[in-house]
């Protein structure tokens, strides 16, 4: 098996670190989660497969900015329930 350094930034290694199993790599959970986002949401629902991709994209876009917005209020109140995470 090969091995690859990367770099990441502090706050990630942060949300790694907190996503992650305890039995899990970090290998274990950059997969678990690159494999997540590739779920295709038209195989549960039908409906959306008629749909401009131009529409398709704003969807996801639309999905992809509420999770981020959800992430942060997320740290924030983890931060003001627990304090700041080592």
């Amino acid at each position: 098996m090969a091995l690859k350094k990367i770099s990441i930034r502090e706050d990630i290694y942060t949300d790694l670190k907190r996503v992650k199993d305890p039995n899990e790599s970090f290998s274990e959970v950059i997969k678990r989660l690159i494999k997540g986002r590739k779920k295709d949401p038209l195989k549960h629902f039908g409906i959306f497969k008629d749909l401009p991709k131009e529409v398709m994209d704003d969807f996801e876009n639309a999905i992809l900015e509420t999770k981020k917005i959800d992430a942060a209020r997320s740290s924030k109140r983890f931060v003001e329930l627990w304090g700041k995470e080592e």
